[in-house]
């Protein structure tokens, strides 16, 4: 006779799948119906047709239906699944649960701002730190840590950390629900050894939601978790983790939750600093994550999802046998050994790497006295940051011509996610930092093709004020400085389409880089450098 408990998972999992296999239809149907699809805009959403959103409210509906059994059975039994100090925290996690998926879905209907959207997350997670899910302390080599008044915004910011770790990754057909599906089951698997059935009940429901879901949202997906899905999941995985940590007999080995959330993490934390180090906006989207790299390398959707998965789920089971093992470093060297892979192979972390390198030149060239022609070299860089076209050819025009307009600073940004390229370079002159900065002008010009936006270019000259040539007249130098800059990016651009209309039907992917989109070059192919422009002649 099978014990309770089992009985009590097996209906969670299980059951949630069947839910969740019944509500998405339905879910995809009434979003059709209402118009609330996610519909393409040519640039950075290519699918062909307009997908249905609202996966999130599919998997919540699936998961309360679910919870709603299983605590009827456990009635039944006499079982109890909820002590007296935990109904606060339940209530709380439930509502807190319903609050991020209707901001999800506010953010799907309408478009947030990273920061509004930072501010309804902080409120939903300030109520569930003050129902007392916190970080209180954490082992590390043997030590225990207690955080005292640390403990309330290391977990806020944990909480918000993992709530947007998902969000940013959901980036292709099936990916946000795998690497879901694979922290859902890893962390039940550490409440159930922990004995708490409550928590794992709770990661068993949502692990089967999501198998139930991903029947529709693998590539190509018939419908989209949307914000809400994606932060559900990051918010309910991040929550039962600290709560696996409270009040447990022995502290949180802090490599185990580092280890499950690593990738997340990884591809978070390179996404912020590569949008830092290339001076936009931390809340600005790019095409420039694991999953991205996977695709212009000739990767299918379902090939990257799954690669995505699997690397995540072997650091999920080092975390798995670091507890049963009572050993941090099995973690530890997973997640390193899984880090330095990517890198060396350049699937992912390499550009960051340049990134950080020239940041690194930069500084040691403002500190350190160098030579001139090294001078030069240290204060020009470029990144190829995605796509396979010779822009540096282009960014040798733009710095050679530099002189001529009086021009002490250029930074130069193209993104055409559509066709997958993506390229940053920045340039100072040697007397920049001597020049006086109310001596300059600055200028920032978004750089437009045919109506379509393809990039930014940021100028900064010193003010001559001569008798030939005003400021004024600097400036308007500067503006005709920029147009053949775009001729020549609508010049590459025509050719990489053209390339693209090329490339052989049987070397593009099963459902395109994009699930529908335009597929990439095939990895290896030559392609075209682009002639530079002559832009100095017309500063004579």
């Amino acid at each position: 006779m099978l014990d309770d408990k089992i009985i009590i998972y097996l209906i969670a999992g299980l059951g949630a799948c069947a839910v969740s296999l019944v509500a998405t239809p339905l879910v995809r149907q009434a979003s059709r119906k209402w118009g609330f699809v996610d519909r393409p805009d040519g640039r950075r959403k290519v699918h062909k047709e307009p997908v249905a959103l609202g996966g999130g409210a599919a998997i919540l509906l699936a998961m309360a239906g679910t919870l709603g059994l299983v605590f009827a059975f456990a009635s039944i039994v006499g079982v109890s699944l909820v002590t007296r100090p935990q109904v606060n925290i339940l209530l709380c996690l439930a509502a807190g649960a319903v609050s991020i998926v209707l901001l999800g879905l506010y953010d799907d209907v309408v478009g947030l701002r990273g920061r509004q959207k930072l501010a309804g997350q902080s409120l939903i997670v300030g109520m569930l730190i003050y129902a007392g899910v916190k970080v209180d302390g954490f082992t590390a080599f043997g030590y225990d840590v207690e955080l005292m008044w640390l403990a309330i915004p290391i977990s806020a910011i944990w909480l918000l950390g993992t709530t947007n770790a998902i969000n940013l990754i959901d980036g292709i057909d099936g990916l946000a629900g795998s690497v879901g599906l694979v922290l859902s089951l890893t962390i039940a698997a550490i409440t159930g050894w922990q004995g708490n059935v409550l928590l794992t009940t709770i990661m068993l429901s949502l692990a089967g939601a999501q198998i139930g879901f991903l029947r529709y949202n693998f590539a190509p997906a018939t419908i989209y978790l949307g914000d809400a899905g994606s932060m559900l999941i990051g918010l309910l995985c991040g929550t039962i983790a600290v709560m696996s940590n409270a009040k447990s007999s022995t502290a949180m080995a802090l490599a185990v939750p580092m280890a499950v959330w690593s990738i997340p993490i990884i591809d978070t934390f390179a996404a912020l600093l590569r949008r830092k180090l290339t001076g936009r906006s931390l809340f600005t989207a790019d095409r420039g994550h694991l999953h991205h790299s996977l695709l212009t390398r000739g990767w299918s959707v379902r090939q990257a999802s799954l690669f995505i998965a699997l690397i995540c789920a072997t650091t999920c089971l080092s975390a798995i046998l670091s507890i049963y093992m009572a050993n941090e470093l099995i973690a530890i060297v997973t997640v390193v050994a899984v880090t330095i892979f990517l890198v060396l192979t350049q699937t992912f972390g390499h550009i960051e790497f340049a990134l950080i390198k020239n940041r690194v030149r930069h500084l040691t060239n403002s500190l350190v006295r160098v030579d001139a022609e090294e001078s030069r070299a240290l204060q020009d860089s470029c990144v190829q940051l995605q796509g396979s076209r010779e822009w540096s050819k282009l960014w040798s025009a733009v710095v050679e011509a530099a002189n001529e307009y009086h021009l002490m600073a250029i930074k130069l940004t193209i993104d055409m996610p559509a066709i997958h390229e993506s390229f940053y370079a920045n340039w100072r002159s040697s007397r920049s930092q001597a020049d006086d900065r109310e001596q300059t002008w600055r200028l920032t010009h978004p750089l437009s093709v045919d109506g379509e936006l393809v990039g930014q270019i940021d100028l900064a000259g010193i003010a001559v004020n001569s008798k030939k040539l005003s400021s004024i007249g600097q400036i308007l130098l500067a503006l005709e400085f920029l147009e053949p800059i775009e001729e020549d990016i609508r010049r590459i651009r025509d050719d990489i389409r053209l390339d693209i209309q090329l490339v052989p039907a049987e070397a593009k992917s099963e459902e395109g880089p994009l699930a529908g989109g335009t597929p990439s070059p095939p990895a290896g192919a030559k392609m075209p450098a682009p002639q530079p422009v002559s832009l100095a002649k017309q500063a004579q």
